[in-house]
C-alpha cells in the first residue's frame, strides 16, 4: 500500500487516536507506512510534451491555421524589397478555395442571411484582401441541380409507368374472357359457332374502344404485356371485314398495282413542269427506281404479305415497310408510328388504312410528314361516320315580327331537337357500319375539318377535291401531297432549320394564315368508333 506525504500525516493523527480509544481492527502500525515515489521518466520526452502542450494553450482560438504554411525568406525579399507580385501555387490556391468553402459552408448554416463570399480578384497585381470581400448569393452549384433534375425525371418517369400500368390492369380486368383454342378436328353445332362468334366479336369490341379512347403508348403498352390480345383482335376485325361489301386495303393495293405499271416521266417533262393530262393514271412516286411505301397500322401486314406473294415487289421494285404495335408476321416492324424508327424524308407514300385510332393521331401524321421526302404522298382510308355531317342552312323567319319570333323560337327547338338525334344517328351508324356491316344510305359526310388538319401539318391534296373519294358509302378515300411548309406541330421548327434564310422549296405554296386551333380541339375532328358493349 503506497500513500503521499499529506495522507501519511491523516493516518498517523488516525492511528493515535485510533491507540488512544482501543478500537479492535483499527490500530495500524506507523512503520508500515512508505512514502509515494514518483516514476523516473525521459527528461527529454517530456519536456517536448510540455513544450507541445504550452503551444497548443498559447495558440488559442485566434491563432493562425495550422494550413497556412510560412513563407520563406527568399518570397518576402522579393514581395517587399524587389516589389514583385508573389504568384500563389496551385495547391495554395486549391487549398485556399477549400478553407473559403468551408468557412461559406459554416456561416450558411449559422445564419439566415445570405453568405459572404470573396470577391474574385482583377488581376494578378491587386491581391484579395479582406476589405473586397462582398455580400452576394451562392451560387446553386451544377451537381446539386443535375441530381435534383435527374430525381425529378425519374419520380416523373416512375408516377408514368405507374399510371400506364394502372391502365393496362384495368383493361385487362374489364376486357371480356379470351375465345378458347378448338382442336382441329372439333366441330360445332350452329348455335356454338354463333355463340363463338359473339364472345369473338364482343373481345374486338372492347379492344376497339380501347385503341380509339387511349393514346398509342398505351396500347403498345397493352400489347407489350397482352400479345394475345393482339390476335384476339384481328381475329375479329377479320370476321367482320367478311361482312364488309368492299376493303379499302383492296383498292389500295390495285392502285398500287396500276400506277406501278406505269412509267416515270421522262426528265424533260419534268423540266417543263408539263402537268399530267386529267384522267391519265400517274405513277408512283420513286426514291432511285424503287417506291418505297409505308404501311402504318398495317395490322397483320396483309398488304405487304399480298403484294409479296403475287410477286409484284419485284415486278414493280417496290419496297414496303409495315409497322404496327405488335409483330404477328415477319414483316411487321413493332414500333409506335407515332415515333419510326425511319429517316427523314425517306419514304415515297406513306398509307393510314384504318389506322388513325389513338387519341394522339395528329402525332401519326405529323410523322409522316417527317419519314415522307418532298412531293411524297399520303393515301387515308376511313370510316365516313368518323367524320362531320353535312349541315343544312334552315331558312330565316322575320325577326321584327311576333309571328317571326315565334318562328324563330320553335326553329331553335326543333334545331337543337334534330341535333341530338344526329348524334344518335351517327352513334348508331358507327355501329352498324363498323361492327354488323350495314352500309350508310346517305352521303352527308364533310371532310373539311380533317384537311384543314392536314393543312397545316404541310399536307395538300393531290388534285384538289377529285383526290376526295365517297363514292364507297362506308368510307372514305383521300389522297395528300407534302407539298407546302407546316404552320403548326413539330414539323414547323424541322422545316425553318432546313430552310434558313432561305424559304422552304422556293414560295410557299398553299400556305394561307389561319385562326390559331388547339391540337385538342383538331383531335376531335375524326369521332372515335364508340358504341354499346355488348
Amino acid at each position: 500500500m503506497i500513500i503521499t506525504p499529506s495522507t501519511a500525516k491523516i493516518v498517523k493523527i488516525f492511528t493515535t487516536n485510533c491507540k488512544m480509544f482501543a478500537v479492535k481492527g483499527w490500530s495500524v502500525d506507523a512503520s508500515a507506512l512508505k512514502t509515494q515515489v514518483a516514476p523516473v521518466a525521459d527528461s527529454s520526452v517530456d519536456a517536448k510534451e510540455a513544450a507541445r502542450k504550452d503551444r497548443k494553450r498559447k495558440r488559442g482560438i485566434g491563432g493562425p491555421d495550422k494550413s497556412e504554411a510560412k513563407e520563406d525568406v527568399g518570397s518576402l525579399w522579393a514581395q517587399h524589397i524587389e516589389g514583385k507580385v508573389p504568384v500563389k501555387s496551385e495547391q495554395k490556391e486549391r487549398k485556399e478555395k477549400k478553407r473559403r468553402k468551408v468557412q461559406d459552408g459554416e456561416a450558411e448554416e449559422s445564419t439566415d442571411k445570405p453568405p459572404v463570399r470573396v470577391k474574385a480578384e482583377k488581376s494578378v497585381s491587386a491581391p484579395a484582401r479582406e476589405t473586397d470581400d462582398v455580400v452576394s448569393e451562392k451560387p446553386v452549384k451544377k451537381t446539386k441541380e443535375k441530381k435534383e433534375k435527374k430525381e425529378k425525371k425519374k419520380r416523373d418517369g416512375n408516377a408514368e409507368k405507374v399510371q400506364k400500368a394502372d391502365e393496362v390492369s384495368s383493361v385487362v380486368a374489364n376486357a371480356p374472357p379470351p375465345v378458347p383454342v378448338l382442336p382441329a378436328a372439333a366441330k360445332l353445332t350452329p348455335m356454338q359457332s354463333a355463340m363463338r362468334q359473339k364472345l369473338v366479336s364482343a373481345r374486338f369490341r372492347h379492344l376497339n374502344q380501347t385503341l380509339y379512347t387511349a393514346p398509342s403508348a398505351t396500347a403498345l403498352e397493352l400489347f407489350d404485356q397482352n400479345p394475345e390480345m393482339f390476335e384476339d383482335y384481328h381475329a375479329g376485325f377479320r370476321q367482320q371485314v367478311d361482312v364488309w361489301p368492299e376493303n379499302p386495303l383492296d383498292n389500295f393495293i390495285a392502285t398500287i398495282r396500276s400506277r406501278g405499271k406505269v412509267k416515270q416521266p421522262s426528265i424533260k417533262d419534268k423540266k417543263m413542269k408539263k402537268a399530267p393530262e386529267p384522267g391519265v393514271t400517274q405513277a408512283l412516286p420513286r426514291t432511285h427506281g424503287t417506291a418505297i411505301i409505308a404501311d402504318l397500322g398495317c395490322g397483320d401486314a396483309r398488304l405487304a404479305q399480298t403484294l409479296k406473294d403475287k410477286g409484284d415487289v419485284s415486278k414493280l421494285d417496290l419496297k414496303i415497310y409495315s409497322y404496327d404495335l405488335h409483330s404477328p408476321s415477319s414483316l411487321v416492324t413493332k414500333a409506335d408510328i407515332s415515333k419510326l424508327p425511319l429517316a427523314d424524308g425517306s419514304a415515297d407514300i406513306a398509307i393510314f388504312c384504318l389506322a388513325l385510332m389513338g387519341t394522339n393521331w395528329i402525332a401519326f401524321i405529323e410523322e409522316a410528314y417527317r419519314i415522307l421526302h418532298w412531293k411524297g404522298e399520303l393515301w387515308v382510308a376511313e370510316i365516313k361516320s368518323r367524320f362531320g355531317r353535312v349541315g343544312k342552312t334552315p331558312g330565316k323567319a322575320v325577326e321584327h315580327s311576333v309571328g317571326g319570333r315565334k318562328k324563330q323560337a320553335a326553329s331553335q327547338k326543333a334545331q337543337a331537337t334534330k341535333q341530338r338525334e344526329d348524334t344518335d344517328v351517327n352513334e348508331q351508324a358507327a355501329l352498324r357500319t363498323v361492327v354488323d356491316g350495314v352500309e350508310l344510305k346517305k352521303e352527308e359526310t364533310s371532310v373539311i375539318a380533317f384537311v384543314d388538319v392536314l393543312k397545316r401539318r404541310g399536307f395538300v391534296l393531290k388534285d384538289g377535291e377529285k383526290s376526295v373519294d365517297l363514292g364507297n358509302k362506308m368510307f372514305v378515300k383521300m389522297e395528300f401531297i407534302k407539298a407546302a411548309s407546316p404552320t403548326k406541330g413539330k414539323g414547323v421548327a424541322e422545316a425553318e432549320q432546313r430552310a434558313g434564310a432561305k424559304p422552304l422549296h422556293g414560295k410557299k405554296k398553299f400556305v394561307e394564315e389561319t385562326e390559331e386551333v388547339e391540337t385538342e380541339d383538331e383531335a376531335q375532328v375524326l369521332k372515335p368508333c364508340l358504341y354499346k358493349i355488348r
